[in-house]
Order: C-alpha cells, then sequence, then structure tokens
C-alpha cells in the first residue's frame, strides 16, 4: 500500500523457489548463498523481494533483503539489502531507492514487534557505510546502529516530503 501512495510500481513479497535460485547464482553481487545458509532457515528471520508490477522482467528481483530480529534484545539486523538495477538505469522505480525501501518494511515490522534498535553488520564497504550514515547510522564498517525511533524519523520524514 505504501510503494502504491509513493507511486512506485513495484510488488513486495517473500523470496520464493525463484528467486533464491537466481540469487545465488551469480545474478547478485553479494553472496546470497551464504547469507540463506547463515540466516535462512532462522525463526527469527524476514525476508523480502521487490519485482516490478508489469513487464518482462516483472518475474526478476529488482531488490531483496535479509533481516533478523532478536526477541529478547528487540534488535532487528540488516544482513543483506542488495538492489539489482543498473547504475544508469535511472528510469527504474527503484533506482536510488533500495535502501530507504529496506528501512520502511523494518519500520514496519519493527513497530508491530517492539524494536529498540536496528544494527548493520558489515557494511559492503566504506562508500556503503557512509550512505547508511545518510540515514541516521552511526559506527562503521563492522558495525552500523541506530535506535528504531530514529529510523521512525526518518522513514515518516521521507514519506511527508515525497507524498504526491
Amino acid at each position: 500500500m505504501l510503494l502504491d501512495n509513493m507511486k512506485m510500481p513495484i510488488a513486495v513479497g517473500p523470496i520464493n523457489d525463484e528467486d533464491y535460485v537466481i540469487l545465488t547464482s551469480g545474478f547478485a553481487q553479494l553472496e546470497w548463498d551464504h547469507g540463506f545458509s547463515r540466516y535462512g532457515n532462522r525463526d527469527d528471520k524476514f525476508e523480502f523481494c521487490l519485482k516490478l508490477l508489469s513487464g518482462p522482467l516483472r518475474h526478476i528481483p529488482s531488490g531483496a533483503a535479509l533481516c533478523t530480529f532478536d526477541e529478547d534484545t528487540g534488535v532487528i539486523e540488516i544482513h543483506f539489502v542488495e538492489s539489482f538495477v543498473k547504475d544508469g538505469d535511472v528510469g527504474h522505480p527503484l533506482y536510488g531507492n533500495m535502501f530507504m525501501i529496506t528501512l520502511w518494511g523494518v519500520y514496519l515490522f519493527g513497530a508491530a514487534v517492539g524494536c529498540t534498535e536496528i544494527r548493520i553488520p558489515e557494511a559492503l564497504n566504506h562508500r556503503v557505510a557512509a550512505h547508511y550514515k545518510k540515514f541516521g547510522f552511526e559506527g562503521d564498517i563492522n558495525l552500523l546502529s541506530a535506535p528504531f525511533a530514529t529510523i521512525s524519523d526518518v522513514v515518516r520524514r521521507y514519506i511527508t516530503s515525497n507524498k504526491q
């Protein structure tokens, strides 16, 4: 519904078997096979895949995220987040929006379960870590974190400023 309100023709759903095959076959830059083997069967994981609503690429992931939630500590960890939109494809609705949409998902899930903090262990590189800091995360490439309230504010401001 939020993507509809933002006029983004993107479908959100779980990572299915076909997506799994694509993500682990060299399509992605990140090592999704490692992520699935480490987090994929855990009871505390949540994941999602983003796809175009129409067109010839509607069955191919445009982006995906894999997270876990620790009930005891109230911490959500974002382990994998990746956009598969090519750098020059500025017309794609997901272009430049993958991390923000991941934060929307984390925000919605976190609000429902009483999240207190969001962590990103092991950012891909320093450039990516610097990008995450623009959203209120603090720390370094090994561990970035933000209070849930900070991310809630970031998401609300983004939605309010982009309503059309």
